[in-house]
This record gives structure tokens, C-alpha cells and sequence, in this order.
């Protein structure tokens, strides 16, 4: 995808450079990007100018892109640059960083994607505060199956239960041991299955 990432500040350069990683096509605006991509050694297409200005979002080639990040320090510019991208460049999907205010919301009702930055922090926080002590999960996805909703997650056994089979693997939530990730490779789990040491077990859950 074309991506156009507003604000070189630390979140910028870190999805800039995660975007990069994920072979999208980016380009930094920022009234100093040329300078600071350079001096934080992120090769990027850069255009310097305040990203609110017309005529910067065009040398950008806002009218190309697919998605416009404004991830500035300044909230009131951000939300204004993804102004500027939706309703005079159609540009689909924009995404603005704000802080913690009350009237961020109705950006969102308007159809506005807004990551509120302390909001997050705190999310963060609480869900690592919530986990402790409980099973480590490192993945999950959502599928319809024969049109039930099923839930799949991945998780880490405990050592205690090394060498234990899979008939012996008790659940209290209603998860079934599905398969094992061994090797990185999917095994479909029977009842007679050993767990051996770096195995991850696929749990499903029926939702609905």
C-alpha cells in the first residue's frame, strides 16, 4: 500500500520503519523529515513542510494514497491533516494520534480512525496487570465454521504438563485441544498425543 505518515516524531519514525519492514510504500512529511529520517538512518521518502499545507500533501502524493497516519505531537494538526486527506483527497482510510480530550470521540462517529496515546499506555498497562498469573497466550483467531463462530488460540503449556496426553488435558473455559504446533508444523491432536517440550497448544472454543 501507498502510506503517507504525518509527523517525524518517535511513533512516526517507529511506523515508519515498521511499514517498511512490511514492504509498504512510504513516504514521511514533516517540516524537518529530510533531516531526521537521515539522522535516525530511516530511508525513507521524505518531504519536508508542514503537513497541513495543501500543496505538501499533494508533493506527498496524497492523491495516490491509500491510508494517511498522523502520528504528530500536535492533536490539533493531526486531526486536521486527516481532515484535509478525507474529504478533499477521498482518502479512504485515516488514522490520527490524539491525546487524552474530550471531544476525540466524535472524529469517530464521523467515520475517523483516532488512537487516543495515554489511552493505549494505560489499556497496555491494565492488560499486562490482568495476565499476570495466567496462561501465556502468543496467539488466536477468529473463524466461522460451518457457520458456528469458533475462537483458536495458541498458547504455551505449563512445564508441568510435559508428557502429559492429550486425553488427560482437562479445560473449565469449554476449550478442546485441537492440534500442536511442533516444530512449526500443525499436528491435529488425538487423544494418545504426548505434549513434549516446546510444543504450543491450539485450543478452539465454540462461541456461537
Amino acid at each position: 500500500m501507498q502510506i503517507i505518515v504525518l509527523g517525524a516524531s518517535r511513533a512516526g519514525l517507529a511506523l515508519v520503519r515498521r511499514l517498511l519492514e512490511l514492504d509498504h510504500d512510504v513516504v514521511l512529511v514533516d517540516p524537518d523529515a529530510t533531516s531526521i529520517a537521515k539522522k535516525r538512518g530511516v530511508d525513507v521518502v521524505a518531504v519536508d513542510g508542514v503537513f497541513i499545507d495543501i500543496d505538501v500533501l499533494k508533493e506527498a502524493g496524497v492523491q495516490m494514497a491509500d491510508a494517511v497516519c498522523a502520528v504528530s505531537e500536535n492533536e490539533n494538526q493531526n486531526l486536521m491533516a486527516t481532515q484535509i486527506a478525507h474529504e478533499l483527497f477521498n482518502v479512504k482510510h485515516v488514522i490520527s494520534r490524539v491525546f487524552e480530550t474530550e471531544s476525540y470521540n466524535l472524529f469517530d462517529e464521523m467515520g475517523y480512525v483516532t488512537l487516543s496515546s495515554p489511552l493505549l499506555t494505560v489499556d497496555a498497562i491494565i492488560g499486562e496487570l490482568e495476565d499476570l498469573g495466567k496462561e501465556k497466550v502468543v496467539g488466536f483467531c477468529d473463524q466461522n465454521v460451518l457457520g458456528h463462530h469458533v475462537k483458536f488460540s495458541m498458547i504455551e503449556p505449563d512445564p508441568d504438563l510435559l508428557g502429559s496426553r492429550v486425553r488427560d488435558l482437562e479445560d473449565t473455559d469449554g476449550r478442546h485441544v485441537f492440534g500442536i504446533i511442533r516444530h512449526d508444523h500443525l499436528i491435529l491432536a488425538l487423544p494418545t498425543t504426548k505434549i513434549e517440550k516446546g510444543d504450543k497448544l491450539v485450543l478452539a472454543t465454540q462461541i456461537s
